[in-house]
Formats: structure tokens, sequence, C-alpha cells
């Protein structure tokens, strides 16, 4: 007897594209494409992280601010 789980898939899969996501941001990060990043992410207890590496101050607060308006319009 064979069984399937569909969200054992739909959450490989999920994980498989969040990697795919990173490998590609740190390619571009290698090549000099990418200088200064904001990323937000989500743990299991849905408490949330912004994640930001920028050149200065006046950069980590606009990237943070840009990261935190696109977290709340995701929502709406």
């Amino acid at each position: 007897m064979k069984v399937v789980s569909i969200n054992e898939k739909t959450e490989d899969k999920r994980r498989e594209d969040m990697l795919e996501i990173l490998d590609y941001m740190k390619k571009q990060v290698e090549g000099g494409q990418i200088l200064e990043f904001v990323a937000c992410s989500l743990d299991e207890d849905g408490m949330s992280q912004i994640h930001i590496s920028t050149l200065d101050m006046p950069g980590a607060v606009g990237l943070f601010e840009i990261g935190k308006h696109l977290l709340i319009q995701q929502d709406a």
C-alpha cells in the first residue's frame, strides 16, 4: 500500500522554492548586482523577522520601511 501526502509535497516544494530564491540572491551578491537588501521571514509560530544588510544607517531605515510596507500591503 502506498500513501501519498499532498501536504508533505507542498511543504517540500515550498522549501525548495525558498532555497532557490536564496541561492539566486547569493549569486547576485557575489556578482555585485545586490549591494544592499532587506528580507522578512516568518517562523512556524508566526513570528516575523526583518533581515537587513546595508551600507549605512539611512539605507537601513529606508530598506526597513520599504520591507515593512511591502509586508503590510501583502496582507491587504
